[in-house]
C-alpha cells in the first residue's frame, strides 16, 4: 500500500502497526553522531536512550535539537537547555554535545541538524547518523531526514518508547490511539505535501 493512498476513514491497526512502527529497530551501528530530537518530554524518554548508545561506545558526540520554549517543572527553557541539563546528569560530557536551538518543529529539527553538524563536524566529514526520537516519531523522522540529508550520509533509526505508544500498548489507550492516529495522518499530509517521497508500506 502507498502512503499517498491511505485514507483516513479507511484507517486499521494494521496499516497503523505497519507504517508507524515495522522495520525500524535499532541495528546496532556506530555512527558520527547521535542526533536526539525535541520534544516536551525528551528529556525524559529520549535523552535516556541516547545515553546508553553513547556510552556503549556507538558514537563519540551528540546532537540535542530543539528551541521551542517550553516550561518545565523548575523553568522555561528550549527543549534542547532541558536535554542538555539530563545529558549532563547522566554522565555524558559536555565536550561531546552539540546543542541547536533554533529549530521549532520536526523538519527544522533536521534542518538545523545539517548546520551544527557543518559548524562542530564539517558535512563532508560526517558519514552516518543515528536519529533518536519516540518510537512512533520515527518513521516520519527518518524519512524528512533521508529525504534532506546529503546522500554521502547514512541516518539510522534509534526509536526511545515513551509509555503509551509503544507497539504494543498504543491501541490500548484512548491518548495512544489519538497520538497513532494523527501520527499516520502528519505521515500522510507530509507525502501528499511533497515534504518526503511517496513510500510503501
Amino acid at each position: 500500500m502507498w502512503v499517498s493512498k491511505i485514507r483516513k476513514e479507511a484507517l486499521t491497526n494494521d496499516v497503523i502497526d505497519r507504517l508507524l512502527f515495522e522495520g525500524l529497530d535499532d541495528n546496532g551501528t556506530s555512527v558520527d553522531c547521535i542526533i536526539v530530537l525535541g520534544s516536551i518530554k525528551a528529556a525524559k524518554y529520549r535523552v535516556p536512550v541516547a545515553a546508553k548508545v553513547f556510552f556503549s561506545g556507538r558514537s563519540e558526540k551528540m546532537m540535542l535539537c530543539g528551541g521551542k520554549i517550553r516550561n518545565f517543572s523548575s523553568e522555561s527553557m528550549t527543549e534542547a537547555d532541558n536535554m542538555y541539563r539530563k545529558a549532563l546528569e547522566l554522565g555524558v560530557p559536555e565536550a561531546s554535545l552539540i546543542i541547536e536551538k533554533s529549530s521549532q518543529n520536526t523538519i527544522e529539527n533536521i534542518l538545523c541538524s545539517l548546520l551544527e553538524l557543518q559548524r562542530s563536524m564539517w558535512l563532508n566529514r560526517v558519514k552516518s547518523v543515528l536519529l533518536v526520537t519516540t518510537t512512533y516519531h520515527m518513521r516520519r523522522s527518518l524519512h524528512i531526514a533521508r529525504y534532506l540529508f546529503p546522500s554521502h550520509i547514512s541516518v539510522y533509526p534509534c526509536p526511545a518508547d515513551d509509555t503509551v505508544t509503544k507497539r504494543d500498548n498504543w491501541m490500548n489507550t484512548a491518548e495512544g490511539i489519538d497520538r497513532a492516529k494523527e501520527e499516520t495522518l502528519n505521515i500522510v499530509r507530509c507525502v501528499n505535501n511533497k515534504v518526503i517521497p511517496d513510500f510503501e508500506i
